[in-house]
């Protein structure tokens, strides 16, 4: 009599993956108990705790570890669902309180309500997981996607490429920034030799004064310019740092093997400028198909720095000449109508231009400056009349010009106050916020209720002194 084992493996694998999901309605999500049950005549007070989400991994495994029980083929199918990704992370606390009794507390009158305090060690689940993809190269080569947190220091830095060094299928390393510093050439070498490993991600953080000020943190091995990032197809940089951040010179020498790139993330660093963009544009200006660059400024992200690029570099021209290029969501310190002049861009959707408001504020006259953006905005509409399914708004300081529809976008409360609401241009509802589509969050001033006015209006209200794009 035919049975589940005669399926192929693809029918056989969907089955088990309709399984897993079904099991997830009956697997917690989040952890939940008592502090301590209650003991007759004891007086203890009972607490309820939630201690958080599961995470994603140990929820998966969870799911699918009464598969692994069936047979071999059905093992390996739920090591592969279970492995794929993985989230290594230091504990977030490395000490347990032991709370004493009542009776034992009063014993001392100075020892009453002081709890002794047992050290954890926060590093023994990120051990266990180098010991487990160590001892069992089998598991490893399940393994997709890595992601690390709170693993930055030199000394715990050897954790990372251990945890990675047989996992030869992986194709996304999300790791560290400070492993581009603490890292061997050994180390670096053998992940990149990994042939399915197409995406790296660096994530940066602030540290605390006293890890950034030890010495052995600021330990650089220099091995980016031996590494080939030739066959790397996706790099994201996110966050910022105080200690050894990524900067230009990092991303220039990048550049010199990264020519096969198709996307670029750099996102929340105040390290690279578009100086270092542009060395990795150039390089895959041929395979290049999303690019996202927003950076912060010592103002946050409201307001863009305006750091000029190299004066060799034309970037306008540099990005409307990138023949595979779709998804934009760029900053830039300066912008001109070459940017919109390529009515054969393969841009889609919205595109997002970010320029600093000293980059737009270039003359002497506010007319002057009015009409230098007009031709920007008219430039952008004339790529539009060719490209009917293409938009692009262009967020100038606490300002969105929506182009297609001539409607700027922003808050106009304080501006209508002190024209002692002589100006008063016609409003409509805004869903849009200071960073686009994603709504009114972020710095303290640009909060509040936004609106759209038309162009004309807005430009009125500049000429009168009422707006100004630098604030």
């Amino acid at each position: 009599m035919p049975s589940i084992e005669d399926l192929p493996f693809e029918i056989l694998s969907e089955i088990l993956s309709i399984a897993a999901r079904l099991n997830s309605t009956d697997i917690p999500s989040y952890t939940y108990g008592l502090t301590q049950a209650q003991r007759t005549l004891q007086r203890t007070q009972t607490q309820i705790y939630l201690r958080g989400r599961t995470t994603p991994d140990l929820l998966r495994w969870h799911l699918v570890n009464n598969f692994r029980l069936v047979n071999s083929r059905w093992h390996e199918w739920a090591l592969g669902y279970a492995m794929k990704e993985m989230y290594v992370r230091k504990w977030s606390g490395g000490e347990r309180w032991l709370y004493k009794s009542t009776e034992e507390q009063t014993r001392s009158s100075a020892a009453a309500g002081v709890f002794p305090v047992v050290y954890q060690n926060p590093y023994a689940s990120v051990q266990s997981t180098v010991s487990l993809l160590r001892d069992y190269p089998h598991i490893a080569q399940h393994v997709r996607r890595v992601w690390f947190s709170g693993i930055h220091q030199f000394d715990t830095s050897r954790y990372i490429f251990d945890t990675l060094g047989n996992c030869t299928n992986l194709r996304t390393a999300a790791i560290p920034w400070t492993s581009l510093r603490y890292g061997t050439e050994e180390d670096w070498k053998n992940l990149m030799s990994f042939p399915r490993l197409t995406s790296i991600e660096l994530l940066a953080v602030d540290l605390k004064d006293s890890l950034a000020s030890a010495e052995l943190n600021h330990t650089n091995n220099n091995v980016l310019p031996t590494l080939d990032f030739s066959r790397i197809a996706r790099l994201k940089i996110f966050g910022d740092s105080n200690l050894l951040p990524i900067t230009d010179d990092d991303l220039i020498t990048i550049s010199r093997t990264a020519t096969s790139l198709q996307e670029i993330h750099i996102t929340s660093s105040t390290s690279i400028t578009i100086k270092g963009l542009a060395a990795l544009v150039s390089a895959s200006r041929a395979s290049l198909k999303l690019l996202e660059y927003k950076p912060l400024s010592d103002s946050g992200f409201t307001y863009p720095s305006s750091v000029e690029s190299d004066p060799q570099i034309h970037f306008c021209a540099l990005l409307s000449s990138c023949p595979k290029l779709e998804d934009v969501a760029i900053t830039l310190p300066t912008a001109c109508p070459e940017l919109f002049s390529h009515h054969s861009v393969a841009w889609h959707e919205t595109v997002r231009l970010r320029i600093a408001a000293s980059g737009v504020c270039r003359f002497p006259t506010v007319d002057g400056n009015i009409t230098e953006f007009n031709r920007l905005l008219e430039s952008a509409r004339e790529l539009l009349a060719v490209k009917k399914d293409l938009g692009v708004e262009i967020s100038v300081g606490k300002f969105l010009f929506d182009t297609k529809t001539r409607l700027v976008h922003g808050n106009y409360k304080s501006a209508k106050v002190a024209s002692e609401m002589g100006w008063g241009p016609r409003e409509h509802v805004s869903l849009k916020g200071p960073y686009g589509a994603t709504g009114l969050y972020g710095d303290d001033d640009v909060k509040g209720e936004w609106s759209a006015i038309s162009e004309d209006e807005f430009w009125d209200g500049m000429r009168w002194g009422f707006l100004k794009f630098d604030g």
